[in-house]
Order: structure tokens, then C-alpha cells, then sequence
């Protein structure tokens, strides 16, 4: 065990989080590179644990979202439709189905944006955890 604790839950992750979404909001799309790099070592592993279906899936995936970084946005702007559409379905809180469907329909619409939102997010996330540690808040 170590001596001093690195308290990963406060400075470091807040220090991370803003280093992090500083780097997404200066170069956008090195967030869907970094997603299909780990897509791909995903698909890697699942295909070396016996996994072949599961394994091939993630594999194409993450080699898609290498070749074509946008279509990561998109997925994931489908993904909050079909999400909110389920909510719907199965009846979930009305105003997170719609709210989910809003920002998927948005994600759609303008993918790039889905990029800088991640990064804001990281960058207020991180001050927020940076702050907490400090007791600002």
C-alpha cells in the first residue's frame, strides 16, 4: 500500500478532467480516435477470450469510427433517440425520454457538437472535483 494517497476522486481527477477536456475542445475529433482505439483493443480482447461474435462486432466498429470519426456522433445521437424512445415505451419519467430524445435529435443534427459538449462537460467537471477537494464547495 502506499504511503500518501493520490485521493484520485478529488485534485487528480479534477486536474485530469480539465487537462482532458481542454485537449477534446482543442482537437475535437481525438475523442472519437481515442473511442475507436479502444473499440478495436476491445474487439481484440473479446476475439482472445472466445468471444468471436461480440469480439468481430466491437472489432468493425472500432476500425468504422477509425475511418470515419463523425459516425461515432451519430451513433450516439441514435443511440439517445432510441433511448428516449424506450423511455416512452416502457413508461420511464416523460421528462427524461424527451430530454433524452432533444439531445440525441441534436447529436444527429449537428455532430460536431457532441464533441465540444464532452469537453465542457470534462472541463466543469473538473473544476467542480478540483473545488470540492479545495472545499470552495
Amino acid at each position: 500500500m502506499l504511503a500518501w494517497s493520490l485521493n484520485i476522486s478529488g485534485l487528480w481527477a479534477g486536474v485530469i478532467a480539465v487537462a482532458a477536456g481542454f485537449i477534446v475542445m482543442v482537437l475535437p475529433r481525438i475523442l472519437n480516435y481515442i473511442v475507436g482505439i479502444l473499440m478495436i483493443i476491445a474487439g481484440i480482447g473479446w476475439i482472445a477470450g472466445g468471444e468471436w461474435l461480440a469480439g468481430v462486432v466491437t472489432l468493425v466498429f472500432g476500425i468504422m469510427v477509425m475511418i470515419f470519426p463523425s459516425i461515432l456522433n451519430y451513433l450516439v445521437g441514435i443511440y439517445l433517440i432510441a433511448l428516449g424512445i424506450w423511455f416512452l415505451v416502457t413508461g420511464a419519467w416523460i421528462v427524461l425520454a424527451i430530454v433524452t430524445i432533444v439531445f440525441g435529435v441534436i447529436a444527429v443534427l449537428f455532430p460536431a457538437i457532441l464533441n465540444y459538449l464532452f469537453g465542457l462537460y470534462l472541463i466543469v467537471a473538473g473544476f467542480l472535483a478540483i473545488g470540492r477537494y479545495y472545499g470552495w464547495f
